[in-house]
């Protein structure tokens, strides 16, 4: 198995490295702080599953600062060739995915979960322990240096047995020996509970046979006490039957006297209603008769009466008509003066806009523009253009004369400012005279120029003067534009109000019209008052014959209901006197069959034995319950002795399972983690001398003894010596400590391994030596190893492994 690739992104000080390795040694080299530790950690955490918290505590702190995730991917490759990438992110949510090389790209093969891929892993590294990948990396193929040194320093020899049985993997039979003792003390323990808990139920189980005794005979006694209530209750149904039968008659009885006394009590006010009925009928005669003699004094009334609300009538209809009138005169008269206001402002308004059309008039004429004035302000723009030009003009020369100053004052030097030699051109004459006639000729061109400038000057201040003039004459034109506007306006608005005048007159005369008809129709309710006077005095004379009629109209019109409520009376009166005698009849037939001293025995005889039926029916509840409560008992007690049963059953169950808990742990528990670790420790110990000897290149021979402690054994002065690690050097520990572990490697199977600066605490000699024991180990020599390693990882600086490394991987801050 071989390591081909690794890929680190965001992890620790990598925040995207990239590392090939080859097979055999690989040395991982570098300043301090650089990250050579934590590419041995990520190979830990993505190809053997170790969390990231056993390398930094908190997982946060194995992701680079300012990532959110981290991830890494390593490639490797089996004995038979087929490569594998195995990746797995830091962050959450984590993914731990293996994918098989499938040509040029690697497909993810489908797991159920971590376990299934950590499953996976270990069939293909040949890892298959019974440990966890991760546990295997952290105690043997891959802890720090100092981490591996640990336990051969923990003088307490039982914590120091406990550490390496937990690193050779034989601690579960020392465990499972001290947790077998809990299990056997729960197995005692369950027993005594079980053999306490049967002694009280033996106790409750003993009153069963009383029980069912008791049981007996209330049972008996039921059966006893149910036939006697049945002869009672046939008894007591005989006798109510024939109770219900006199009862029957009894109410009979009674219920014919009540009717009897009611046939009475109606007959009696029957008679009394007929001879109220016939004063009522004598009464209605009476009124019938007043009522034929008022009739036509009546009938004058109502006519009286109605031609008095006739005229009432009319009354409202003059009162409406006076007030119509009295509103069209007050129209009128608000129309007439209303006429008179609107043609007095008509007036007014006619003769001011003539005054001030005629005043526009005028001070229009007087703001005619003088023709020069207009000519002078049109040349404005001109002048200004021809200005404008000629101060470019002045421009120029001033830079032209700037420019022959610049020359003259060069060419004074003799020195052409091109070419920076003797010019050749005023050799023979003096540069002034070469620019004395160009400066006069800037003169008069400037002199000539500024003339024209300030002639054009005082020309285009008096065309701005003229043209602020022809502005103000526009402005006062528009003003007076506008005030004409204003009285066109007030000549149309007047000359609408003169229209609206017309139609004043016209609704004047209409209301005048309305007002005449009004007062032609006013006066012919002027006989209105004594019409009504004559209706009252009509109705005052046939008033007392009117009261009259109205008095006794109602009495006289219920003769007749009178009448026939008296017929109704008296047939009903005849029909209650026979119902009467029908049940006078029936009243005596009745009494006769009745025996009231007979009723009074039966109603005794019931009240006697409805008791005793009672008392018998409570009886048998009592019984019955008794019944329902010794069977509960006796069945509780069954089951209570079922449980007795089981408990005894479990108590034997437990007692055999406690003497095989005894047999495993005197037996086997106790013995094999001894066995084991004689066994591993005289194979590692054979294979680590042979190693040590090639590192420290002495005769000593190197032995793992009791409890774990390194030993030295040589001859000293002829006789043999043995020293133990509180007895040997730093240099002497940390050599048999790497010779132990590569052993181990050895001892468990494992094809690649890390190794985090082997050689602390070596001397020169020592160190060499190791890098060539590593050497030979790689390449399988005879004399250290019969098994050999497809590739092993060192951090280290020591250049005693430049010479035996197969590839230095130098790793450089930032990479």
């Amino acid at each position: 198995m071989q390591i081909l690739s690794i890929h680190l992104k965001n992890i620790k000080s990598h925040r995207n490295t990239d590392l090939t390795f080859s097979s055999g040694i690989n040395v991982l080299s570098g300043p301090n702080g650089v990250g050579k530790s934590t590419i041995f950690e990520a190979i830990g955490y993505a190809l053997f599953g170790v969390d990231a918290q056993s390398f930094v505590g908190n997982v946060e702190r194995f992701i680079s600062i300012g990532a959110k995730r981290g991830e890494i991917a390593v490639v490797f490759q089996l004995a038979d060739d087929e490569r594998y990438r195995v990746s797995r992110t830091v962050g959450t949510p984590s993914k731990w995915l293996l994918a098989k090389e499938a040509g040029d790209e690697f497909e993810v093969e489908e797991h159920k979960d971590s376990r299934e891929t950590e499953a996976r892993l270990k069939e293909l590294l040949g890892l298959n322990s019974g440990r966890s990948l991760a546990e295997q990396f952290e105690l043997v193929i891959g802890p720090f240096q100092h981490e591996f040194l640990g336990p051969f320093v923990i003088k307490q020899a039982t914590k120091r047995r406990d550490k390496f049985d937990e690193i050779l993997g034989i601690d579960s039979w020392r465990k499972t020996y001290s947790e077998t003792k809990v299990l056997a003390s729960a197995i005692k323990a369950k027993v005594d509970v079980l053999e306490s808990a049967i002694g009280p139920l033996k106790d409750q189980v003993a009153e069963l046979p009383e029980k069912r005794t008791e049981h007996k005979a209330v049972k008996h006694g039921l059966a006893e006490t149910e036939q006697e209530l049945k002869v009672q209750q046939q008894n007591l149904k005989e006798l109510e039957v024939r109770l219900v039968d006199v009862d029957k008659r009894e109410q009979a009885l009674k219920k014919l006297e009540v009717e009897i006394g009611t046939l009475k009590e109606r007959i009696d006010n029957g008679k009394e209603k007929i001879s109220n009925q016939r004063l009522l009928i004598g009464e209605a005669e009476n009124a019938h008769k007043i009522v034929a003699e008022n009739a036509s004094g009546k009938k004058a009334f109502e006519q009286a009466e109605t031609r008095l609300t006739e005229l009432r009538e009319q009354v409202k209809v003059q009162r409406q008509l006076e007030q119509e009138v009295a509103g069209l005169d007050k129209q009128a008269g608000q129309l007439s003066g209303r006429f008179e206001v609107e043609s007095k402002a008509i007036e007014t308004a006619r003769e001011e806009v003539s005054a001030e059309v005629k005043s526009l008039a005028e001070n229009r004429k007087s703001l005619t523009v003088d023709e020069e004035l207009q000519q002078r302000a049109e040349r404005l723009p001109k002048i200004r253009t021809e200005l404008e030009t000629m101060r470019k003009q002045l421009g120029q020369l001033e830079g032209r004369r700037a420019g022959l100053e610049e020359g003259n004052e060069k060419l004074a030097e003799g020195i052409c400012p091109f070419f920076q030699e003797p010019c050749l051109n005023i050799a023979e004459k003096p540069p002034g005279d070469v620019f004395s006639a160009k400066f006069a000729d800037l003169d008069q061109e400037q002199q000539c120029l500024t003339g024209k400038v300030a002639k054009l000057e005082k020309d285009e201040v008096a065309a701005s003067q003229a043209s602020d003039q022809l502005k103000e004459f526009e402005i006062k034109i528009k003003s007076l534009d506008e005030q004409a506007d204003k009285l066109v306006a007030r000549r149309k608005a007047n000359a609408a109000q003169a229209a609206g005048l017309t139609r004043l007159q016209t609704e004047q005369a209409t209301v005048q019209q309305k007002l005449a008809e009004k007062q032609t129709l006013l006066a012919t309710y002027n006989r209105l008052q004594g019409d009504i006077e004559t209706a009252e005095q009509e109705k005052r004379k046939h008033q007392a014959a009117r009261d009259l009629y109205v008095a006794n109209q109602q009495q006289a019109a219920g003769l007749e209901r009178h009448q026939a409520d008296l017929q109704k009376y008296a047939e009903f009166l005849k029909k209650l006197q026979d119902e009467l005698a029908v049940k006078d009849e029936a009243y005596s037939k009745t009494g006769k069959e009745y025996d009231a001293a007979e009723h009074d025995v039966l109603r005794r005889q019931k009240d006697e034995l409805s008791p005793t039926v009672g008392a018998l029916g409570q009886k048998v509840k009592g019984l019955c319950a008794d019944l329902s409560r010794l069977a509960a008992e006796i069945d509780k007690l069954k089951r209570v002795e079922k449980d007795i049963l089981a408990k005894q059953e479990q108590v034997k169950s437990y007692k055999e399972k406690d003497d095989l808990v005894k047999f495993l742990r005197n037996r086997v528990f106790r013995n094999v983690s001894t066995y084991l670790s004689e066994r591993f420790r005289e194979e590692i110990s054979q294979r680590a001398n042979r190693i040590y000897r090639i590192i420290a290149e002495v005769d000593e021979e190197l032995c793992w003894g009791d409890d774990y402690r390194i030993l030295l054994r040589d001859m000293a002065d002829g006789e043999l010596r043995e020293r133990t690690d509180d007895q040997l050097s730093g240099g002497q520990i940390m050599s048999a400590v790497v010779a132990l572990r590569l052993a181990m490697l050895q001892t468990i199977g494992a094809r690649i391994a890390f190794f985090d600066e082997p050689t602390s605490n070596l001397d020169a000699a020592r160190r060499e030596n190791l890098a060539h024991a590593f050497r030979a180990i790689d390449v399988g020599r005879e004399e250290v190893t019969e098994h050999w390693y497809d590739q092993l990882f060192l951090i280290s600086h020591d250049v005693a492994f430049t010479e035996v490394t197969d590839q230095i991987v130098y790793l450089e801050p930032g990479s």
